[in-house]
């Protein structure tokens, strides 16, 4: 039975050490603001699907004259592709998966002289530096979210094709 007891104690003496680990690694990011940084994108991407899709809706609609029925079946329509633009995605999300790749390259101590670095005035000069490189490092998610922009628009404007001809509304004339 004593023999089981050195290594439970060297076990969760690892899992504490990497515990602290992170959180410092987490300390660190949210000094050098790579949490607010890739928030902001987050925030950014969503107020751009929202405004796209109601221009979209606007040029639509100036062309068709749906009766209240209709005009409920597109709002829905156009809520159901705003919920399938916006990702789950969080900076929480994003600093999991980067702690994944940064924190085991650091001992406890390296974090602890990394956070006093970022605190001090050429650390927080570094630190707005890697702001303006990790916006484009947030590009890499370009490609996946217009993959499915592109899928959610394409159902979008399947759908309101259907509407479209179920309504059988009237076109507006042009003034």
């Amino acid at each position: 039975m004593k023999w089981i007891i050195g290594p439970l104690i060297y076990f969760f003496s690892l899992i504490a050490h990497a515990d602290a680990i992170e959180i410092k690694a987490r300390k660190l990011f949210e000094i050098q603001g790579i949490v607010s940084s890739f928030q902001a994108s987050i925030d950014e991407g969503r107020a751009e699907a929202k405004m796209q899709t109601k221009q979209m809706l606007d040029q639509m609609l100036s062309q068709l004259n749906p009766n209240k029925e209709f005009q409920d079946r597109i709002n829905f329509a156009t809520d159901k592709l705003l919920r399938n633009l916006q990702t789950s995605r969080t900076a929480k999300d994003f600093v999991d998966v980067l702690i994944k790749y940064y924190a085991p390259s650091f001992t406890e101590q390296e974090l602890d002289k990394l956070i006093e670095f970022y605190s001090s005035d050429i650390g927080i000069k570094e630190a707005a530096v890697s702001k303006s490189s990790l916006q484009k490092a947030a590009e890499y998610y370009k490609d996946e979210n217009e993959r499915i922009r592109i899928a959610a628009m394409n159902e979008y404007v399947g759908e309101l094709q259907l509407i479209a001809r179920q309504c059988n509304c009237n076109i507006r004339e042009k003034k």
